[in-house]
């Protein structure tokens, strides 16, 4: 094995332990002041009339559920990248798959932790969000096994523009779908449907069915199989459509609206023929 191979394993190595060992307890740490600041909101909101505390107060206990489960399936993926370090090393091409998955994890969680921790504590007390961290963990072993890979640079070029978008729009398309799911059941209305509040189902089943597309897709790229192509290719699809009709109903933001986009670089990535070429081309174990 190369000696820049060796880098990269041990870079996998010390992100896995990291996943193990430090992300879990960083992720259940931010829940308290996330929810502390939150809970002092709801209270002046409700002073002052406005009904938005009925969202918040589902937030508080989305935030408690989906920190920990991302901490927790951080974890997960740590022992099994610890699990397959050997088989990477000897440059298995499914161990490469899984490993990108499993980095994914992090990468995922911390992008989704950023803005909740942001939007109560950032705004109180500043400071750099611990979800960063978290984020960086998954993000540099994973872009560091694409980048290793023997072809040339247009090889590392489509690797990382296709793997980097995938991760991207998954990551985006569960924010997106927690915050329909936030407003649907969250609303004020409930168990009726106000006025433009009926899509958000539709946003939160289909950006959280697009999520598994991508990650899959992520696993299947990863060993070079047809089938990958095809899941970016819907993944991508499904997320631009989706996120637009959200976005046509209520454009109450422009999150969905970018989250659409993505979903759109997808599939005009996946169309172009040396995209698909490369995306396909015979990784050398």
């Amino acid at each position: 094995m190369s000696k820049k191979s060796k880098v990269v394993i041990g870079i996998v190595l010390i992100a896995a332990i990291l996943m193990i060992a430090v992300v879990p307890f960083m992720a259940f740490k931010m829940v308290n002041p996330i929810l502390g600041y939150q809970l002092e909101r709801i209270e002046q909101f409700k002073a002052d009339g406005n009904a938005k505390w009925h969202l918040l107060t589902l937030t508080t206990w989305l935030v408690s559920f989906f920190y920990p489960f991302w901490g927790t399936m951080s974890v997960l993926a740590g022992i099994i990248v610890l699990g397959v370090t050997k088989a990477l090393y000897r440059g298995e091409v499914w161990a490469r798959a899984v490993a990108l998955v499993c980095l994914a994890v992090p990468s995922m969680g911390g992008a989704y932790m950023i803005v909740p921790w942001m939007n109560f504590v950032g705004t109180k007390e500043g400071g750099f969000p611990p979800a960063v961290i978290i984020m960086m963990v998954g993000l540099i072993p994973y872009f560091a096994i694409l980048l290793a890979d023997k072809g040339d640079m247009k090889q590392k070029f489509v690797d990382f523009c296709a793997f980097m978008m995938l991760g991207v729009t998954a990551a985006y398309s569960f924010a997106n779908g927690h915050a329909a799911f936030r407003v649907l059941y969250g609303h004020p209305s409930r168990p009726m449907f106000g006025e433009g509040i009926a899509i958000t189902y539709f946003g939160w089943v289909g950006l959280w069915f697009a999520v598994g597309l991508l990650v899959a897709a992520i696993y299947k790229l990863g060993k070079r199989k047809e089938s990958g192509w095809y899941l970016m290719l819907i993944g991508g699809a499904i997320a631009m459509v989706v996120s637009g009709a959200v976005h046509y109903v209520r454009h109450a933001t422009v999150d969905y609206l970018f989250g659409s986009l993505m979903g759109l670089s997808l599939v005009v990535m996946a169309l172009i023929p040396l995209f698909k070429e490369r995306l396909l081309a015979a990784y050398e174990e």
